[in-house]
């Protein structure tokens, strides 16, 4: 009886046998003229490179050679896939998928609502990692501080500790297939946050073992891409990931993580849960009293219309206009006299320029 193999143990069955892992193998759409000089410059500055030393003195075709992200032929130079996915200005137009999409939930009934806000962060891998973590720290992270009784130092903890983010999400940019056109994930609900990559761990890792961070496998689907992310303190390249994961959620008080797939490893999703003391239902009763308080200064008529902002900013530490926009479905004009109105209450105020605004909650 014949057994017919599956496309996704085909493609593993090939790349096997492949003596060239695929980060590192060359692309034939690419040329020098997709690759940004900037990118070079800013990664061997970063990462403390003998190469900063003679940048003035090198094209950036003997940098990508030096760097062994690209190789010189006859006919000139071949950029190889880790050249693209590192220094690339738009590396999704090679290797569709290669993006990190954000979609953040406003609402607890989550993909039954229309309101949420999607960012989706392109251009090299590394600054695609730190520009959605950017993103995560300024609008999502917050912190409390519970001072306690007869103790001079109080108990501080954050809703999502940054560290146990950054470790997940460099996780899975460095273990996603960029043979597979699906981009990672980052979906934050309510009450946590959930971090996708495809395919998940591959089938020999014992998944009970791996929820414990006990995995010691030096086997890894894009070798290259670890190497660079090392370089600039982004990744360890250890098999380290997880256990660092569980412990930064334990030295904040937070419940453990969840890692799911399925029997074919197709994905994995990692699921950060918020801090139990920034849980919705601990701000009922004071969500209560803060609403009762601005219906009582303000027009009937123009409380309904900031109840979205009041109940946004009950969760959140800070609101940008693109996000009052997002909430209100009204234009920057009105979501601006909006904000203006919670300006003058006192119940926020406004920080930084024409450009760049934000608007964060008053303590």
């Amino acid at each position: 009886m014949k057994t017919v193999a599956k496309e996704g143990e085909l493609s593993e069955l090939f790349n096997k046998f492949n003596a060239v892992p695929f980060d590192d193998r060359v692309n034939r759409d690419a040329t020098i003229s997709d690759i940004r000089r900037g990118y070079v410059e800013d990664f061997l500055r970063e990462s403390n490179s003998s190469l900063v030393e003679v940048l003035n003195s090198r094209r950036i075709e003997e940098l990508l050679v030096a760097m062994e992200v690209a190789n010189v032929t006859d006919a000139g130079i071949d950029i190889r896939n880790i050249g693209i996915m590192m220094f690339g200005e738009h590396p999704e137009k090679f290797l569709p998928g290669t993006q990190i999409e954000l979609i953040r939930f406003h609402s607890a009934d989550a993909e039954a609502s229309d309101n949420f806000t999607e960012k989706i962060f392109k251009g090299p891998l590394f600054k695609q990692i730190r520009d959605s973590l950017s993103y995560i720290q300024t609008n999502i992270i917050e912190e409390k501080v519970i001072k306690v009784t007869n103790k001079a130092k109080a108990n501080r903890y954050y809703n999502y500790p940054y560290n146990s983010l950054e470790e997940a999400l460099v996780n899975a940019v460095f273990h996603k297939s960029y043979q597979e056109h699906e981009p990672v994930e980052i979906r934050i609900y309510i009450d946590c946050i959930k971090i996708i990559n495809y395919p998940g761990p591959a089938k020999w890792i014992d998944m009970d073992k791996f929820k414990e961070g006990k995995v010691l496998a030096r086997k890894y689907r894009n070798r290259r891409i670890g190497e660079f992310l090392k370089e600039i303190d982004l990744s360890e390249k250890k098999s380290t990931g997880i256990s660092k994961i569980l412990r930064e959620l334990r030295i904040n008080g937070s419940p453990e993580p969840e890692f799911e797939t399925d029997d074919e490893r197709n994905y994995l999703i990692t699921t950060i849960k918020m801090h139990k003391a920034f849980e919705r239902n601990s701000n009922r009763k004071e969500k209560s009293k803060n609403e009762r308080s601005l219906s009582e200064v303000l027009s009937e008529k123009d409380f309904k219309k900031l109840v979205p902002l009041i109940e946004y900013l009950e969760l959140h530490t800070n609101i940008t206009p693109e996000e009052g926009r997002m909430l209100t479905r009204k234009s920057a004009a009105t979501v601006r006299r909006y904000l203006k109105i919670l300006c003058d209450l006192k119940i926020i105020e406004l920080e930084g320029n024409t450009n760049k605004v934000t608007y964060h909650r008053v303590m």
